[in-house]
């Protein structure tokens, strides 16, 4: 409702306070260079833009079942994640353009706790590190320009992306229950489509978008000395809506509120095993600079509220070109 709500108050100060941005004649050099505030949700056609996107988190705490903020297993445990993709996008036209993105994935865990011998009352550190590299899950998609946005209506954009299984899906250089190498990939097929809804009010922007994604079954080796089980993920489904503002010719900045939740997973043990549902609602602030064709983003994410989820907030960084 609030991000409806924002949607709806930046469209009537818009139409009732700005001028609504206009098309204008210029080179083809220009159109290379525009901001994210002031470029089409869709690459023009025969443009290609490649880039390296990447986010860092440190976990060590989590939204329990009442929504409050708790150390990870009630000890002193933490995880440290760090991933980066390489992204292509290219405009077969200027309403159509393809995209895909190789990830690279890093991990690591540490896990810190005292066990207390109930019979002798001794204390005993138990403590471990683990960590997981390689290949994540390749990415393919499509969007496509429905509706052009006008001086009245908004663009809507539609777009569907799959992702591969081809990070690897089991652990291995197992030491022990505790020390391996993590997998790098979730083993499984997953599908998501979107829509985008958009509008400038140079040189302001409004953006809303709305993610589902079905994650097909799979099998995987979940611990160490388990055989590969079926799993099933609960699916996803995000809505989230930004303001930009386009400072100058080369900064901007864009402040996004969203919320985010994960349907329960499914483990075909014997006997079966299930997992809660989760969610979060959040918050992204970020900062673009745009120098000619490059362009840099970074930003935050917050998990303000939230339940069986991280909260720990994720950092992230962007950096791309236009060919």
């Amino acid at each position: 409702m609030k991000n409806l709500i924002c949607q709806i108050f930046l469209t009537c100060l818009g139409a009732g306070m700005l001028y609504p941005q206009t098309e204008q004649v210029v080179i083809p050099g220009d159109l290379k260079q525009q901001t994210v505030i002031t470029e089409p949700v869709t690459l023009r056609k025969g443009y290609l833009r490649a880039g390296i996107e990447g986010a860092f988190i440190i976990v060590d705490k989590v939204f329990d079942e009442d929504g409050n903020r708790s150390y990870v297993l009630g000890t002193n445990a933490w995880g440290k994640f760090s991933g980066f993709q390489f992204a292509l996008q290219y405009g077969i036209t200027d309403r159509l353009e393809i995209g895909c993105k190789v990830p690279y994935v890093s991990q690591n865990y540490y896990v810190s706790t005292v066990i207390t011998n109930v019979l002798d009352r001794s204390d005993t550190l138990i403590s471990f590190r683990s960590s997981g590299r390689g290949l994540g899950d390749i990415e393919a998609g499509i969007k496509f320009q429905l509706v052009r946005e006008t001086e009245r209506l908004p663009s809507i954009t539609l777009g569907t992306v799959v992702a591969m299984p081809t990070g690897r899906k089991n652990p291995k250089n197992i030491i022990n229950d505790l020390q391996y190498d993590y997998p790098t990939g979730g083993g499984n097929f997953e599908w998501e489509t979107f829509a985008i809804i958009r509008k400038i009010f140079y040189p302001f922007s409004s953006t809303t978008r709305i993610h589902y994604e079905h994650y097909f079954p799979g099998r995987k080796i979940f611990q160490p000395g388990e055989p590969e089980i079926r799993f099933e993920k609960g699916d996803m489904f995000n809505i989230a809506s930004d303001i930009g503002i386009q400072l100058n010719d080369w900064i901007s900045l864009t402040n996004e509120i969203g919320f985010l939740t994960f349907g329960g997973n499914t483990y075909y043990y014997d006997p079966e095993e299930t997992s809660p549902s989760t969610w979060t609602v959040d918050y992204v602030p970020s900062l673009f600079f745009q120098v000619r064709r490059f362009r840099f983003v970074q930003g935050i994410f917050v998990p303000l509220f939230g339940k069986y989820n991280s909260a720990d907030p994720t950092y992230i960084f962007g950096l791309s070109y236009i060919f």
